[in-house]
């Protein structure tokens, strides 16, 4: 019977142990994001009045058997000046971005812990496979007085047709998602998952590689991973 409770005291302590080193694993996530989240959104997002902005097409001339025989390039010189000074003005815009934000730290899809594993492999190192699973939400609260940005939780915007303008884009400045940062067994690189979408079907993948120096979590490299 003692063997028994030794036994059980054993089990329970490293039940607890393991709980212990999960939920210091999910603070140390949460205060990396918090405090690279304004880095990694200056770096993976897009301005859309720029980013959707494209430059016009000439008008093509044909001839009465509907073959081209030329552009109108007098009426498409008037109108690449014009697109050239609104994309100077579009650049020297200063008004703040806003960003829907989703709230949940995600789990990785498993496309992407795919890429994740792949870049650890080519690091030569192990991931920790002992890391907290659970999804955590980032506080948005702590950027409110942001310069240069402006964020919202995306359950915040209204559903379906009213976040979109009459030509598809989005009310705001675009979508943003980050994923749970995946560690090396020693815990001195991260690598997570940021996502940008400008549109419905528009948006961009990365990878974002972090790394402890000094004590401090940096951001390393950014690689891009997918685009529609």
């Amino acid at each position: 019977m003692r063997k028994l409770k030794i036994i059980f005291t054993i089990i329970i302590s490293f039940a607890i142990l393991s709980c212990e080193k999960r939920n210091s694993s999910l603070e140390i996530e949460k205060e990396i994001i918090n405090n690279l989240f304004v880095e990694m959104v200056d770096s993976i997002h897009k301005d859309p009045r720029i980013y959707l902005t494209f430059p016009p097409n000439p008008d093509i001339i044909y001839d009465q058997k509907g073959n081209k025989i030329g552009v109108d390039s007098t009426e498409y010189k008037i109108e690449i000046i014009k697109y050239n000074n609104d994309e100077e003005l579009r650049k020297k815009d200063t008004s703040k971005l806003l960003f829907g934000v989703s709230e949940k730290i995600y789990r990785p899809s498993e496309y992407e812990y795919k890429s994740i594993e792949s870049y650890f492999k080519t690091l030569k190192l192990q991931i920790d496979t002992t890391s907290n699973s659970t999804e955590s939400k980032i506080d948005l609260e702590q950027f409110k007085n942001n310069k240069k940005f402006r964020f919202k939780y995306l359950s915040e915007f209204p559903e379906g047709a009213n976040i979109l303008n009459n030509d598809g884009t989005f009310k705001f400045s675009g979508g943003i998602a980050f994923s749970k940062i995946i560690f090396d067994e020693r815990k001195q690189i991260g690598i997570l998952c940021g996502n940008y979408l400008c549109e419905p079907r528009c948006g961009i993948g990365y990878l974002i590689i972090i790394k402890k120096i000094n004590n401090k979590w940096k951001i390393k490299k950014i690689e891009r991973t997918w685009q529609s």
